[in-house]
């Protein structure tokens, strides 16, 4: 059997045990993609059937139903073997044509420029632009549709996983449109699995050269598993003895490896160093190498003053001492411990439910839904929200402008924007007022005698909005007025 049958049929496995619905339609998609990539090899030379698989493996471990599991292994089939988006919705379902249709690259012989976009002059650029327009379709479909964003993201560390065989430029290509894109829509997602597996996936080829730390830390890792395996069985019995107290449950402990990102991240500051060469052995029992995650089957409402309590209170108190609180580049909080053989960890506690959005994100109180498809500069953004007078709620890019928020409401309303009143103040702001979160804004509008919006915009007007898709706008208007 060759290896991506093996992975498929492990896959196949782990899904009848947990129970999951709908396996026949992820072995039809299985054989249905096996068909369209056949005769079909990757740059190493291996069959290109293994690419998808992998895809698919990674979002089943992660727990992700079928449809985007099948997603994952038809994810290439339209990009690659002439299928049609309408033939994956006949042959599966909607669902999974939508993902399918998220995280298919437009071609460059189908790429029509927006006239309105100053990122699209083919004659030079034609590639960037291609490729702002392919992000700027995941991100709108993405929108209705999460599925496709974690769709690319198992694609992307496939990708960088086996990326070995490329030039040098090539590769450095694909880590700047990773941070461009991926990296900051996996943050936006508050998706620690994926933000820190791409962010170390980019920092391990950029970094391939320096073979002595990644040594290092694979060793000190090595020396510590049956430690920690010791750790993990003493820390379930004192948690359930515990617990048995409690309303609450242990669900299980895992003890998982930081990235060799996060590793060097917390090096860097512990020692000052930005140089990976200076690492030395000593430094990996100055920093956390392992994250202690205690599952409970139920929710808690303060993890941390629990976690505090049962390692500070209870009969884990001789085992650990807590040291500080950490927090993580997603704004996440675990206790930082020191244990009795002086080995550093960052522990949480969380319910089932919380650590499976821990590690793979949601939606819930993300700006997914605020993003700006038009962007071409990447996504790494703060917004603000700001309010109509019938207080209907509009996220916008921080530091925006009321020229901005004009055009945010229709580009009819920005070409003709006059000044605004804010928070119901009576006095009159101008267009380059910078707004707040929060704000509360009535847009006045020129109006010729038709009661239409009249375009009173100025050259001026350039150094008055700060929102990248409102200076595209007005760029390519003058462009066409002045030319």
């Amino acid at each position: 059997m060759s290896d991506y049958k093996q992975i498929f049929s492990n896959m196949l496995e782990d899904l009848k045990k947990k129970n999951s619905i709908d396996i026949a339609n992820v072995v039809k998609a299985f054989h249905f993609a096996e068909e369209k990539h056949s005769g079909q090899f990757r740059k190493d030379g291996t069959p290109y059937i293994i690419h998808p698989v992998e895809v698919a493996k990674i979002l089943e471990e992660r727990d992700f139903n079928t449809d985007v599991i099948c997603g994952a292994l038809l994810h290439d089939t339209v990009e690659d073997c002439n299928v049609t988006i309408d033939e994956l919705k006949s042959t599966f379902n909607h669902q999974i044509a939508q993902i399918v249709d998220a995280v298919t690259a437009i071609r460059k012989e189908n790429f029509l420029p927006d006239s309105n976009n100053i990122f699209t002059d083919t004659k030079d650029f034609l590639k960037q632009a291609v490729e702002d327009s392919t992000y700027q379709k995941l991100i709108s479909i993405g929108k209705n549709n999460k599925f496709g964003f974690y769709i690319k993201f198992a694609d992307r560390l496939n990708n960088l996983s086996t990326i070995a065989c490329f030039p040098k430029y090539k590769k450095e290509a694909k880590i700047l449109e990773t941070e461009k894109w991926l990296i900051p829509l996996a943050k936006l997602l508050k998706s620690r699995y994926f933000y820190y597996k791409l962010t170390n996936g980019c920092f391990c080829v950029r970094h391939e050269d320096d073979k002595l730390f990644f040594e290092y830390l694979d060793k000190y890792i090595n020396n510590m598993s049956s430690y920690t395996e010791q750790l993990k069985n003493s820390l379930t019995y004192e948690i359930n003895s515990y617990l048995r107290s409690t309303k609450h449950t242990l669900n299980k402990i895992e003890i998982v490896p930081k990235t060799p990102y996060e590793v060097y991240t917390a090096i860097s500051r512990h020692f000052f160093t930005n140089k990976l060469s200076s690492v030395k052995e000593s430094n990996f029992i100055s920093v956390p190498i392992f994250d202690i995650y205690i599952i409970l089957n139920e929710d808690l409402t303060d993890n941390l003053k629990n976690l505090y309590t049962l390692l500070s209170e209870f009969a884990l108190k001789d085992e650990f001492k807590i040291i500080g609180v950490d927090k993580d580049d997603l704004e996440n909080l675990s206790l930082k411990i020191i244990d009795k053989m002086h080995n550093l960890f960052d522990v949480s506690m969380l319910s089932k439910k919380q650590y499976t959005e821990l590690q793979n994100g949601t939606t819930d109180g993300t700006d997914i839904d605020a993003l700006d498809e038009t962007i071409a500069g990447g996504v790494d953004a703060d917004y603000i929200t700001v309010y109509t007078p019938k207080n209907k709620a509009i996220k916008i890019p921080a530091k925006s402008t009321v020229l901005d928020f004009a055009f945010k409401l229709h580009q009819d309303i920005g070409f003709s924007v006059l000044y605004a009143y804010i928070n119901d103040s009576p006095n009159k702001s101008p267009i380059y007022t910078r707004l707040h979160n929060g704000d509360k804004v009535e847009v006045v509008c020129k109006l010729d005698s038709f009661n239409m919006n009249q375009n009173i915009a100025e050259l001026r007007w350039l150094a008055y909005c700060k929102n990248e898709s409102t200076l595209r706008t007005l760029i390519k208007y003058f462009e066409r007025k002045y030319t």
